[in-house]
């Protein structure tokens, strides 16, 4: 069995167990004063009526009700049914920096997990697309091909790193290489490539792959992460003394800053816009909005399975106990 509000579990589990305490706190007040006056003789028949059993029933009615309430707004679920629905929507291509200089700690926790957040922010936001993901370093190799699976997608995100791609260093060019041949192999009608890196280039093979894209008609929107003033690399090592550090061959600590000059230049080559991450996600939506502007294709119909909702028979119980509630309510007395 599933829910699905799962995401939201907490909050309702919290605000259901917080009526929960509120109203036997009060169930417990209610008998304190009840006691109260039982022990002032003559006030027992003018300020206490009604049967016990039925009080005791009621309150037992109302704290089953509160529990079903919590259950019906979690969403339970169990089975699986099927459906035809017809996929619409946009190919988007995304280029991921997993180079050692994303490991950089200047954004936190690191560069590479508030990148990987970014690509998270733009799948959540574009339900109903392909993408798919480059990955690239001193190389670029195509990780996962357009889907519309994003639980695959996910995947191969989460597990994208630094020891993804065999060469190290940056080479833009190769990312925008690699993404070049999805478009032309698959002839695109969306027209956007996401490069989401520090912009720190050891190739210079940029050039040429410009020209390429302007040709093709396809922007590139830079997604820039990173500080301007530099930064050391950890290793993902540790020794005694603490944290380790890349260093050059003379033993001089390695320092990575991003490269806006790089990132804008980019993005005013072919069309697209330079969108830095570094501080937060907010400047994110000129990219989406760009994105769904792009044309819409057909994909099809496909079959969808999902888990059958099962919530509406346990409203149901709910409705009959608090209608059972009312009806003890207006029989006490």
């Amino acid at each position: 069995m599933g829910f699905g509000n799962y995401t939201y579990f907490i909050y309702i589990s919290a605000t259901g167990a917080l009526v929960l305490a509120v109203f036997i706190l009060y169930v417990l007040w209610r008998r304190r004063v009840v006691s109260s006056l039982l022990s002032h003789g003559g006030l027992i028949q003018s300020m206490v009526k009604g049967s016990r059993a039925v009080k005791t029933a009621r309150s037992a009615i109302i704290i089953i009700s509160i529990v079903l309430s919590v259950f019906v707004m979690l969403r339970p679920q169990w089975g699986e049914g099927v459906r035809e629905a017809s996929s619409e929507g946009t190919d988007l291509i995304i280029a991921l920096d997993v180079s050692r200089s994303m490991l950089a700690r200047d954004v936190v926790p690191t560069r590479l997990d508030r990148a990987k957040s970014s690509v998270r922010w733009i799948m959540e936001s574009l339900r109903g697309d392909r993408i798919g993901l480059i990955l690239f370093a001193g190389d670029a190799f195509l990780q996962c091909p357009l889907t519309s699976d994003m639980g695959a997608f996910m995947m191969f995100l989460d597990s994208a790193g630094p020891g993804s791609v065999n060469v190290q260093g940056t080479d833009i060019g190769s990312a925008l290489d690699e993404a070049m041949k999805v478009f032309r192999k698959k002839r695109l009608t969306s027209k956007i490539l996401v490069l989401i890196t520090d912009g720190e280039d050891h190739e210079g093979n940029i050039d040429r792959a410009v020209r390429d894209f302007r040709d093709l008609g396809v922007s590139v929107y830079p997604v820039g992460i990173g500080r301007d003033n530099g930064t050391v690399i950890p290793s993902g090592d540790d020794d005694k003394s603490g944290e380790i550090y890349y260093r050059d061959r003379k033993g001089e600590l390695i320092k990575t800053r991003k490269n806006t000059g790089v990132l804008s230049g980019l993005a005013a080559s072919t069309g697209g816009t330079y969108i830095d991450i570094t501080d937060s996600l907010s400047g994110m939506k000129p990219l989406i909005n760009a994105i769904e502007g792009q044309q819409r294709n057909n994909f099809g119909n496909r079959v969808i399975k999902e888990p059958r909702e099962q919530y509406a028979f346990f409203a149901l119980i709910l409705a009959a106990l608090l209608s059972a509630e009312l009806l003890l309510y207006e029989r006490r007395g």
